[in-house]
């Protein structure tokens, strides 16, 4: 994917319409190219603060409280992995997809964002955890029957 390219799904990807290898390859884009993740960023965070805008009374001054501030935090270091572009690289990332130049840009972002390093830790966790657990046989008939609506034959 080219500049330009990115640069026109932008728009799909922020409004989730973008068909999971293109997501994919818009998401490697926006790893590799730093002037394009900052056009991102700066196309996303204008669009939340519209829409906090819109949702805020149409004459009230509170509205515009914080929004240049809010629009400088959102665009500096630290940012350059958004929290939305790395829940949709995570299982890459877990499964080794992701090369390994674009692991600074992960660890960068875990350094600054709490939410996001709990999460990575958390799934980390999951998945050394050695610990087999026996599945109780009624989990599969309320899973059969949740599902369904009816019972698995014994």
């Amino acid at each position: 994917m080219n500049c330009l390219q990115f640069e026109d799904a932008i728009s799909e990807y922020l409004d989730c319409g973008l068909a999971k290898p293109v997501r994919r390859t818009f998401c490697e884009h926006l790893l590799a190219c730093r002037p394009c993740h900052q056009t991102f960023n700066d196309v996303r965070e204008v669009l939340d603060d519209c829409r906090a805008l819109r949702e805020a009374s149409e004459n009230s001054v509170l509205a515009f409280v914080g929004v240049k501030q809010r629009i400088i935090n959102a665009t500096s270091a630290g940012e350059m992995l958004s929290c939305r572009t790395l829940d949709a690289l995570i299982s890459d990332y877990f499964d080794g997809n992701i090369e390994s130049s674009y692991e600074t840009i992960f660890s960068e972002h875990f350094a600054v964002c709490g939410s996001c390093r709990r999460l990575v830790d958390g799934v980390r966790e999951s998945l050394e955890a050695p610990e087999i657990v026996e599945v109780p046989d009624q989990l599969y008939d309320r899973i059969f029957a949740a599902t369904i609506g009816a019972r698995r034959a014994a």
